[in-house]
C-alpha cells in the first residue's frame, strides 16, 4: 500500500523534469582553470582531470534519484557517440551515493560512460555546486568554459555548435 504513493511521486517528478524547458549552456567569461580532482571509478581506479588534458571534456554531476539526471543519461551516451572520436570526452560524477548502488543502477540502464564516485560530496562542495544535474564544458587546456544547471538538450544544434567550436578553437591554437 505504501508503494503506490512512492510510485506516484516518482512519476510526477519524472513528468516535471521532462516538461521543463531545456537548460542552456552559460559561458564562464573569465575561463578559470578547472579545479583538479582524483576520484575512483566503479572498479576502484583513480581518475584525475589531468588524465583528460588535451581533450574537450564534459564533466557531469548526477545522482540516481534525480529525475533530470536520469532523463539526460541517454542523451549523454548519444553525444559521446556523435563527438567521441573528435577529441571529446564525457566524465560523469555520481554525487553522494554508495558504490554498490551506483554500480547496480549503471548496470541496470547499461550506461557505459566513465562513472566516478564522490560519495561524501567533497568535489560537489569544492566546486560550489548545489543542484543536480550540473555540467561543465572544459577546454583542452583545462579551463572551465561553460556551465549548465539542469539538463540541456545535448543533441540540439546550439549545444553541438558550442562543443564543435571548442574542438576547432583548440585545434587551431595548438
Amino acid at each position: 500500500m505504501k508503494r503506490a504513493p512512492l510510485l506516484l511521486v516518482t512519476a510526477l517528478l519524472w513528468l516535471a523534469a521532462t516538461a521543463l524547458p531545456a537548460a542552456e549552456l552559460v559561458p564562464l567569461g573569465d575561463n578559470p582553470p578547472a579545479a583538479g580532482f582524483a576520484l575512483p571509478d566503479l572498479r576502484g581506479k583513480s581518475h584525475t582531470l589531468k588524465d583528460y588534458r588535451g581533450k574537450v571534456v564534459l564533466v557531469n554531476f548526477w545522482a540516481s534519484w534525480c529525475p533530470s539526471c536520469i532523463y539526460e543519461m541517454p542523451e549523454l551516451k548519444h553525444l559521446r557517440e556523435t563527438l567521441g572520436d573528435k577529441g571529446f570526452e564525457i566524465v560523469t560524477i555520481n554525487v553522494g551515493e554508495a558504490k554498490y548502488r551506483v554500480w547496480k543502477y549503471v548496470r541496470l540502464i547499461n550506461f557505459d560512460l566513465p562513472v566516478l564516485l564522490d560519495p561524501r560530496k567533497t568535489l560537489f562542495h569544492d566546486w560550489k555546486l548545489s543542484v543536480l544535474p550540473t555540467s561543465f564544458l572544459i577546454d583542452r587546456g583545462g579551463h572551465l568554459r561553460y556551465r549548465v544547471v539542469a539538463a540541456p538538450d545535448w543533441s540540439s544544434d546550439d549545444t553541438l555548435a558550442i562543443i564543435r567550436h571548442l574542438l576547432q578553437e583548440q585545434e587551431n591554437t595548438q
